[in-house]
Order: C-alpha cells, then structure tokens, then sequence
C-alpha cells in the first residue's frame, strides 16, 4: 500500500510540471467555451444560398469586453452590463463557398484546449491531494 501511495506522490511532480507549462500558453478565460453557429445567407445576385459556419466565445457571466461598432456607442438596451457581454465573435469556421477557417478560431480553439487540460490537471491534483490526506493525515489535523 505504502509503495502506491509513494508511486502516487512521485507521479504528482510531473503533473505539476506539466500545469506549470500550461500555465505559459494562451488560455481561454475560465467558465468561457466556444460555441459554433451556421448562418445562410441568400445573395441576390445569382440567388445561392450559401452557408458559412461561425465561432464565438460563450460564458454564463459577462467577462468579455464589448466592441461596439461606432455609430452604437452610448446604446445598450436597459439591465444589460454596459462594458460587458455574454459573448464574443471570433471568425469563420468554415462555409460553403470554399473560404478557410480563420486563423483567429484556430488559436480560440487551441486556448480552449489549453484551458481544460489546465482544468482536469487541477481537478486531478486536488481529488489526489484530498484522498492522500485521508490516507496519510498531518500529524497537526489528527485528532
């Protein structure tokens, strides 16, 4: 039993290691996540219906800082946090007419891998920490 626990301890240390270099890398914000939409879009011109597949961070909070454009400065409808919103674009995914994905979605999903991947470590290290307590208590916490 003795020898997992110490198994157990070792393997933390490059856990560790591991979140620390995560901690380096962009990151999306926490509680954010993307959320990808289609859009169809009829052009009068030859009367195509196209499609186009669009990304945007989503959170339950408003933590992303609104952009608006120019000519809507000053309006916000009434209860909405004036300097902050719920969501924000990020690009094209995708679409029917051949265009790539932007470059800015690639790295949004990228921070977002980063950012659950952080999140599972400190999950982990935390339930290890909590069972190694219960197993292994401090001398000062026993009764």
């Amino acid at each position: 039993m003795t020898d997992r626990i110490d198994q157990i301890i070792d393997k933390l240390q490059p856990l560790k290691e591991i979140r620390q270099q995560l901690i380096d890398e962009p990151m999306s914000p926490p509680g954010a996540w993307i959320h990808e939409y289609e859009v169809r879009k009829q052009y009068k011109k030859d009367g195509e219906i196209y499609w186009y597949q669009y990304a945007k961070w989503q959170a339950n909070e408003p933590i992303f800082k609104r952009n608006p454009k120019e000519r809507l400065k000053g309006i916000v409808k009434r209860g909405k946090n004036r300097e902050y919103t719920c969501h924000q674009h990020i690009g094209r995914v995708g679409s029917s007419t051949g265009l790539p994905t932007d470059p800015a979605v690639t790295e949004a999903y990228r921070e977002w891998e980063n950012r659950k991947r952080l999140d599972a470590i400190d999950t982990a290290i935390e339930e290890i920490e909590k069972a190694l307590k219960t197993v292994m208590p401090d001398k000062n916490n026993e009764a």
